[in-house]
């Protein structure tokens, strides 16, 4: 009977012996399972720099608005103001203004009784370069024929309100500018107007200016005749007129040619006597404008 007993108990260790061992492998296969998530991650951490990429890309297509750069039109902007235009411009706005440009330098009513006129030109050398600097100095009559000088006799009914005598300092382009009035006759001669041109100091040139008007009285004037074939070159020029204080002086023009001692084209201005007549002040003193007396 025990031996029975022990059979049977026997029979049912190993029973639970061989169940215990079938739910072992059980749980095995459930921690294998797991395994499977876990791997899961790591793809999904793969996937993720993908997408990083492709941010990458992004970026990659915005240079488009790069590759219009507008920069590139900024040069047609720059051809647009045709430096061309503006001397073509400039320069007839600049022929245009000088005669006004010499009106402004003298906006005082004048004072002298005649004909107000303005005299200009420029002082070169025979090479045609301007001579800046060079100081013009001019002396005349008043417009009835009366000069300022003690050896005139008539000089105490003379023009108190015109100023007789001036000088005018060439600028950088060599130009020189006189307001006066239209001299009178001082018989025999006709009208003229003396001229000196000094250089540091120095005359270098002594002679007279004469009026268009009065060519037929010229060709009979001996002083004027010494300058020959270049008498053309004493005569004043009338170029233009203009408004000034509400009248309109007449203005004349003749340029002073000076031998330098260069080997230019341009004649030399010739010269005419200085007359005796010449001030008995320092000229250097009195400025350019003899039409007006302070």
């Amino acid at each position: 009977m025990q031996s029975k007993q022990l059979f049977f108990l026997t029979i049912l260790v190993a029973a639970l012996a061989l169940a215990g061992c079938n739910s072992a492998s059980t749980p095995v296969a459930t921690e294998t399972a797991p395994a499977q998530p876990t791997s899961a991650p790591v793809i999904a951490a793969t996937d993720t720099p993908q997408p990083a990429s492709t941010a990458t890309t992004v970026p990659t297509s915005a240079p488009e608005p790069t590759a219009a750069p507008e920069p590139t039109l900024e040069p047609s902007p720059t051809s647009a103001p045709s430096p061309i235009e503006e001397p073509a411009q400039a320069e007839p706005l600049a022929q245009m203004s000088a005669a006004e440009k010499l009106a402004t330098q003298f906006t005082t009513a004048p004072t002298a009784a005649g004909e107000v006129i303005l005299l200009t030109g420029r002082v070169l050398d025979t090479d045609g370069n301007p001579l800046p600097g060079a100081a013009v100095e001019i002396w005349q009559t008043d417009a009835s024929g009366v000069y300022d000088h003690p050896g005139d006799s008539s000089t105490a009914n003379r023009d108190q309100g015109f100023q007789f005598y001036g000088t005018s300092i060439a600028d950088d382009d060599g130009v020189y500018a006189f307001r006066t009035v239209r001299p009178g006759y001082y018989e025999p001669r006709p009208k003229h107007i003396h001229v000196k041109v000094k250089l540091d100091g120095a005359t270098v040139l002594t002679t007279q200016f004469y009026f268009d008007e009065d060519r037929a009285d010229l060709a009979n004037e001996g002083l004027f005749a010494q300058a020959g074939d270049l008498g053309e070159l004493l005569i004043l020029k009338p170029v233009d007129s203009i408004d000034v204080n509400g009248t309109s002086p007449a203005v004349l023009t003749n340029d002073l040619v000076i031998n330098t001692g260069g080997s230019g084209s341009l004649t030399a201005t010739p010269a005419q006597g200085e007359g005796p007549y010449y001030p008995v002040v320092v000229v250097a003193n009195f400025d350019n404008d003899l039409a007006t007396v302070p």
